[in-house]
């Protein structure tokens, strides 16, 4: 089983913006796929990643929750508590706080379903 997400996500927290560039203006399916690419380039090259029982689709899943969390989608109180500190703390360049459906896997407490 999996650790939870806690140091080791600082890697996915710095590939944010690279993230959001490489997304940008694309449909859904086609940043599937680049954030599909992005996880497995992450999970490759970071031990810590590796060394923590994460897996290629933990990174992959973690990435859209991580860019949501960020640019403040949603509300506060649909991520996780300990989550809470990163609300709204890298707004994304536009501005917009629209929710980013690359993997809506993640309930968000509720939020999605």
């Amino acid at each position: 089983m999996s650790k939870r997400w806690e140091q080791d996500q600082k890697v996915l927290l710095d590939a944010i913006p690279r993230c959001r560039a490489e997304i940008r203006n694309l449909e859904a399916a086609e940043a599937r796929k680049i954030t599909r690419r992005l996880a497995r380039e992450l999970y490759g090259q970071t031990p810590e990643l590796q060394a923590r029982n994460k897996d290629e689709n933990a990174v992959y899943e973690r990435l859209p929750y991580l860019e949501n969390l960020l640019a403040g989608a949603l509300r506060k109180e649909d991520y996780a508590q300990k989550d809470g500190h990163l609300y709204g703390t890298l707004p994304r360049e536009d501005g917009s706080r629209a929710f980013n459906p690359c993997n809506s896997r993640h309930s968000y407490n509720g939020a999605v379903r």
